[in-house]
């Protein structure tokens, strides 16, 4: 009974979690204390917004350089890529030193452009190696473990940081991710081979008078954007004035991450029970907005504390199930599906320029005024966003989709290629 409603995930799918698994501790062991770095050496948060305003930037504009790429490289090859110049941004930190908030505009551009030729092929890979059967645990898990990977690494890394002087701590820890992300371009061979499809047609990604959910969950995507831009970001930087000290936001992530973890799980077990999925989305949206709207009075260690506890049981339980609704709807026939590279791009623009909205409304506010009272401010209304997340998407119901939308965009099989099913395995 078990088996039927939460099927086993095929060994290429396996495979993908521990990818993704092992890409998340190196990017959080270094990258939950980017902006506290920036901080150290410039004290402005203008530079802070400058730098996460040019990686948003160049986040999407990748993924979509990736979708025109991997028709001739190979979807894996991006994963690769990513990892290179993410490895670029973390060795130019340790190089430059205390002098990066003077290049702030190149480093958010290297960081933003590896995040996204990365996380173009976890996606691409995530939908052609699972199903509608399997999609809901996949994200489970993947969160599941990849909330364990965000929480260990960076709890080790704030105390490495604070009992070395100055920045050292900090090039010790740039220097271990940078051997993790070696490990994960290694291991990304061990992919399997996939087909090689027809050049990109963008436009079948953005068909939204003629399909009403996809333009739903698109909008939803940018509402989406609005929040995470700033909350990515800026709950660290609250977190390590309040306790003063590295060491303190990294046991802030840990206990943080331990409770997410548990509602990961927990959310990935009921994600194929769409009616409880949904009625759970209107819950935690609602916490969420109510959770952010305590920085109002005060900005403590207490206020932290509720608001921590609040967005790590809440925000998994809206996550898991929006991120399955997306793919489903990818799925929901074979024309769309063939051109998943498409509609996936089109996701990740919409959460871009909901990011640039944010953190652009954010930079502005501090280069008027850089007040911590104001962008607090800011960040309060930004947190109600979910709710309207909720209520765009709520009509969503997978109807098919019109097939002379995508009859001329068939996809083209390529000889020589070995091509593999969507459950991961290689076809006879």
């Amino acid at each position: 009974m078990l088996s039927s409603v939460h099927p086993k995930l095929p060994k290429a799918s396996r495979l993908l979690l521990v990818i993704g698994t092992l890409f998340v501790a190196a990017y959080t062991l270094s990258g939950m204390f980017v902006n506290v770095f920036i901080w150290r050496v410039d004290h402005s948060f203008v530079a802070i917004g400058v730098f996460n305003l040019c990686m948003y930037a160049a986040l999407p504009l990748s993924f979509l350089a990736a979708g025109y790429l991997s028709p001739r490289t190979g979807v894996p090859w991006m994963i690769r890529v990513g990892v290179v110049a993410i490895s670029v941004f973390f060795a130019l930190l340790f190089v430059l030193g205390s002098r990066s908030a003077h290049h702030v505009i190149w480093l958010g551009v290297f960081f933003g452009a590896g995040q996204g030729l990365y996380w173009y092929g976890f996606h691409v890979l995530t939908f052609d190696l699972t199903t509608d059967r399997t999609r809901g645990s996949f994200s489970g898990w993947a969160g599941l473990f990849g909330t364990l990977a965000g929480t260990i690494p960076p709890f080790l890394a704030g105390f490495l940081i604070s009992d070395h002087t100055r920045f050292s701590g900090y090039h010790l820890v740039f220097g271990v991710s940078l051997i993790l992300f070696a490990l994960l371009f290694v291991l990304s061979f061990r992919l399997p081979v996939q087909d090689r499809h027809a050049p990109l047609h963008l436009r079948t990604g953005f068909r939204l008078r003629r399909d009403p959910d996809w333009r739903r969950l698109l909008i939803g995507q940018v509402v989406f954007g609005i929040r995470e831009g700033v909350f990515a970001f800026l709950i660290g930087l609250l977190v390590f004035f309040v306790t003063k000290s590295e060491a303190g936001l990294g046991e802030y992530g840990l206990w943080t991450g331990l409770l997410s973890l548990a509602a990961f799980y927990v959310s990935g077990r009921i994600a194929n029970n769409r009616r409880v999925s949904r009625a759970l989305m209107y819950v935690s949206s609602l916490l969420l907005a109510a959770g952010v709207q305590i920085f109002w009075w005060e900005v403590s260690r207490r206020s932290l504390l509720v608001f921590g506890i609040v967005t790590a049981t809440a925000l998994p339980f809206l996550m898991v199930p929006l991120g399955a609704m997306q793919l489903n709807e990818i799925d929901e026939s074979e024309a769309s599906r063939s051109r998943r590279s498409e509609h996936l791009i089109a996701r990740e623009l919409a959460l871009g320029l909901g990011r640039l909205l944010s953190v652009g409304s954010f930079t502005v506010v501090a280069l008027s005024s850089p007040s911590q009272h104001k962008l607090i401010a800011l960040a309060t209304v930004l947190g109600c966003a979910h709710m309207i997340v909720v209520w765009v998407v709520r009509h969503v119901r997978y109807d098919p989709r019109d097939p002379v939308s995508y009859r001329d965009f068939q996809p083209v099989q390529v000889p020589g290629e070995i091509p593999v099913n969507r459950g991961g395995r290689r076809k006879a």
